[in-house]
């Protein structure tokens, strides 16, 4: 996917140990960002981690006046909690049709029972969620200005993707398929979802912070 150019929002510089941590926490991320190895739930877990040391460094009384005037941080902010928020629903809708062709395949006895009105639920989901996610995409992309939610948009559109194309390419040409595959998929998204729910949460209380900062 490729790289957008966006206007870096830079913090106040100065030698506080939450200063130094937030910035060894930024380099993870973008180092994790680069490696091609990493994958998407250690990146999620890195931003996750990043925010933690985001709540503490508002916290400082020298570093609210400068966040006080930037409004971009706060639009940032709401854009990110709208993405998880929408990510975490399209993974709930994906990981309930999965379970459903799971049920169908456990009751199936030699081979007999049809699983086509599933598998065509599953993929009509699927192509759904893959427009939701790239009008996410894209709407991070057009607005925005804040240099962590560059981080977050940079190849994850394939990352997502690439999840569920072994399952969809089967599922597709109505081949067998293999349990093992439907539970390791349905795993990943438990996963996914579980640091989503952390990073929502830590989202949505950073938000509230920079609102009482930007208010008094």
């Amino acid at each position: 996917m490729a790289s957008y150019h966006t206007r870096s929002f830079s913090f106040p510089s100065n030698s506080h140990p939450v200063s130094e941590q937030l910035d060894q926490q930024l380099n993870r991320l973008r180092s994790s960002q680069a490696a091609s190895t990493s994958s998407l739930t250690s990146k999620l877990s890195g931003l996750n981690d990043l925010y933690k040391c985001v709540e503490e460094f508002l916290q400082l009384p020298k570093n609210q006046k400068t966040v006080s005037q930037s409004q971009q941080v706060l639009d940032g902010s709401l854009r990110l909690i709208d993405i998880c928020s929408t990510s975490r629903d399209v993974l709930a809708v994906s990981k309930e049709q999965i379970q459903n062709i799971q049920s169908v395949l456990r009751r199936r006895c030699s081979g007999e029972l049809d699983i086509t009105n599933e598998v065509t639920e599953y993929l009509k989901t699927r192509r759904a969620s893959k427009k939701t996610i790239k009008k996410c995409l894209k709407d991070i992309k057009a607005k925005s200005s804040w240099s962590i939610s560059k981080l977050v948009r940079q190849r994850s559109e394939k990352e997502v993707a690439t999840s569920f194309d072994a399952v969809d390419a089967i599922l597709v040409k109505k081949v067998n398929v293999d349990m093992s595959q439907l539970v390791n998929l349905e795993s990943e998204i438990q996963e996914i979802d579980e640091v989503l729910e952390s990073l929502f949460r830590h989202l949505v209380k950073t938000r509230s912070t920079l609102l009482n900062v930007i208010s008094n």
